[in-house]
């Protein structure tokens, strides 16, 4: 087999296994079914990516010319960027689908085999937006997914809250991604063709004729991924659509779904853009900004949520703002300062990856936490220690590498962006500036994700409903561990992660511009900006032997610990009035940050009345059928009196008319 099936194979198997899930007779059948195609998908996503760092980009045209004479072809192109989006599509959805085996347990048939048939569909989806080498399959591609999402998020149709979200989300996402099809098809007008590589070429030409409107085509393409990406300002549909969906459907939104808008960013910029000019200078700044504020209002609101699921959602939005930051330096720097700009984005791309990984395992710990105690709200919440011991350690994981603590993965790619900041701020101080607040915002991230932890698992435990079941199977242990797992090895060996970072911008035009081809994984991590560099394992080593030396002081010098009831000045109280709840953490600090937590932007989607009563299905179409087959079970209800004479003659009235149209039939036959 030659790789260049590869790219049909990975799609092909994904949406055979959706189909077959929607086929399924039986809940567990679909699942089983989900979880191979998953598997087997993410195995040929791998050897392709391996393929594609070993013998350089795979390029397949399954269709070429479309009808109408549209200049565009079904073609796909898989190159390093590509590659590095394709591990983790094999990667995550696969430890997901393994969690959902027992997630979903006790559904019915129909939601649970079209909760597979749509997460697989949406996996499909997002692979085809990785490989496009054409803008027609692009948008085809992007839609589906938006589509797929938007129904997953409106998966328990029957809570009036979670219409609003799937409908907010679907419009958001729709009006700013109308702004890429706006843009591709200018761009394809200039260029003649839509192709992603004709496009680009035809934005350099814009540049350099019409630099205002390749301004504003930019601007079209960056606002409909920085939507997707949930980068805010446009990010208001994020917590309330997360929180919505099912907690495996939030996992790969927040691990993945939200990562293609940052591969369409990083495409824009860096495979379209002109580097190292004035457009890439103002560009850079801008996405920096916005990376910034994103980072700071994201991590900060993470703080003052009392529901689990949107703190979690809270901080998606304030993590992608340190990836954006990093994309926006890299932009800025290039042509300046180009060994930064690789750092920078070798930063970003880092993070990206650990974000998939540490924050589908936090959203996975929400939907154990869910499963035991029937409840998001940390208010009622506590002491699940005993029940959850394992979910328990991965979400104490999980909170140290998403707040960077050293030596896990989320402390590699923040150090990489900070020094980044830092040394770029010596040729835009801007940059020095938001690399402090990015310092900051990691020990607020820390913060969010202790509360998260402290109120949920430790503490005096709490009453759930009785009958709840825990969901620490072998399957979904299984999926925690892996996610776990990979938190621990990115962070301990940085080194080949960031040389995939260096090859994927290693494929852009005017790669000098970024420094990518100078440096390798090992310099970027080690002493090319000076010092040291950062070495993991003598980190590891260093933190063991300081928990030795703590155990030793404890061991020689701290008396025996003495358990005694809490003293509340002579009174008994209940626990329940004693606890120190969620809702009373960081009160003084929130109150300072009150402007922050408002809502700024909640915009509201109101059709003309005509559209409204055009689309009411329940006024024109739904209502008067319910109320035809009302009308006639009551006239059925009537005549069924109980009443045995009437029965028999209904009997011989159905007797005579199918006597009469069987006498008609054979009349007409003849």
């Amino acid at each position: 087999m030659t790789v260049t099936v590869l790219p049909g194979l990975v799609v092909g198997v994904l949406l055979v296994g959706a189909l077959l899930c929607a086929l399924s007779p039986v809940p567990r059948a679909a699942a089983r079914v989900g979880l191979a195609a998953g598997v087997i998908s993410g195995l040929l996503s791998v050897w392709l990516a391996a393929s594609v760092w070993i013998g350089g980009p795979v390029a397949v045209t399954w269709w070429d010319g479309l009808p109408l004479a549209i200049p565009a072809a079904l073609a796909v192109r898989v190159d390093a960027l590509g590659a590095v989006f394709l591990v983790l599509l094999a990667l995550v959805p696969a430890a997901v689908l393994l969690y959902a085996q027992s997630y979903l347990d006790g559904q019915p048939a129909g939601p649970a085999r079209w909760f597979f048939s749509l997460f697989l569909t949406l996996v499909a989806a997002m692979s085809l937006v990785v490989m496009s080498a054409d803008w027609v399959l692009f948008l085809f591609a992007w839609e589906v997914m938006t589509l797929a999402s938007y129904f997953l998020v409106i998966w328990d149709w029957t809570q009036e809250r979670h219409v609003r979200a799937a409908w907010t989300y679907l419009l958001t996402t729709h009006v700013t991604s109308s702004g890429i099809l706006v843009a591709v098809c200018s761009l394809s007008l200039v260029a003649g063709d839509f192709s992603v590589g004709a496009t680009a070429a035809a934005l350099a030409e814009l540049f350099h004729r019409l630099p205002a409107f390749g301004h504003l085509l930019v601007s079209f393409l960056v606002l409909g991924f920085i939507t997707k990406a949930a980068v805010w300002p446009f990010s208001f549909w994020l917590p309330e659509a997360y929180r919505a969906a099912p907690t495996p459907a939030t996992a790969v939104y927040s691990g993945l779904m939200a990562k293609m808008g940052i591969y369409g960013l990083v495409r824009v910029l860096f495979f379209m853009l002109p580097g190292g000019g004035q457009p890439a200078l103002v560009w850079g700044l801008v996405i920096a900004t916005l990376g910034t504020a994103s980072m700071l209002i994201g991590n900060i609101r993470s703080l003052g949520e009392q529901d689990a699921k949107r703190l979690v959602a809270q901080s998606s939005i304030g993590q992608i703002g340190y990836i954006v930051l990093g994309l926006g330096m890299a932009v800025a720097l290039s042509g300046r300062a180009p060994l930064l700009s690789a750092v920078a984005f070798a930063g970003a791309l880092y993070h990206l990856i650990n974000h998939a990984a540490f924050k589908s395992l936090l959203f996975l710990t929400v939907g154990a936490v869910e499963q035991v105690s029937g409840t998001l709200d940390l208010r009622r919440t506590g002491g699940m220690l005993k029940a959850l011991p394992f979910t328990a350690g991965l979400t104490l994981l999980g909170a140290l590498a998403i707040a960077g603590t050293p030596p896990l993965n989320g402390f590699a790619s923040k150090w990489l962006l900070y020094r980044a900041a830092v040394f770029g701020g010596f040729e835009l101080p801007v940059l020095a500036v938001y690399g402090v607040i990015a310092i900051f915002i990691s020990t607020v991230s820390l913060a969010a994700y202790l509360k998260y932890f402290g109120t949920v698992f430790l503490g005096p435990e709490r009453e759930y409903p009785a009958g709840r079941r825990g969901p620490e199977s072998p399957a979904a242990a299984a999926s925690l561990g892996v996610l776990g797992t990979a938190c621990v090895l990115l962070g301990l060996f940085p080194a080949p992660v960031v040389q995939a970072a260096l090859a994927a911008l290693q494929g852009a035009p005017g790669t000098a511009l970024y420094g990518a081809g100078t440096v390798t994984g090992a310099d970027v991590m080690g002493a090319a900006l000076g010092g040291a560099g950062y070495q993991p394992l003598m980190v590891v080593l260093a933190l063991a032997l300081c928990a030795l030396l703590v155990w030793l002081i404890r061991r020689l010098a701290v008396e025996p610990v003495r358990f005694t009831e809490p003293w509340f000045g002579g009174e008994r109280l209940p626990a329940s009035e004693a606890r120190y709840g969620s809702e009373h953490l960081y009160r003084p600090f929130l109150a300072r940050w009150a402007a922050l937590l408002r809502p700024w932007w909640q915009p509201s989607f109101h059709a003309p009345p005509a559209l409204e009563r055009a689309i009411d299905l329940d006024r024109w179409l739904l209502g008067p059928v319910y109320g035809g087959f009302q009308s006639l079970a009551g006239l059925a209800g009537r005549w069924h009196g109980g009443r045995v004479k009437g029965y028999v003659g209904w009997q011989l009235l159905a007797t005579v008319v199918l006597i009469a149209v069987l006498i008609g039939i054979e009349g007409g036959l003849r």
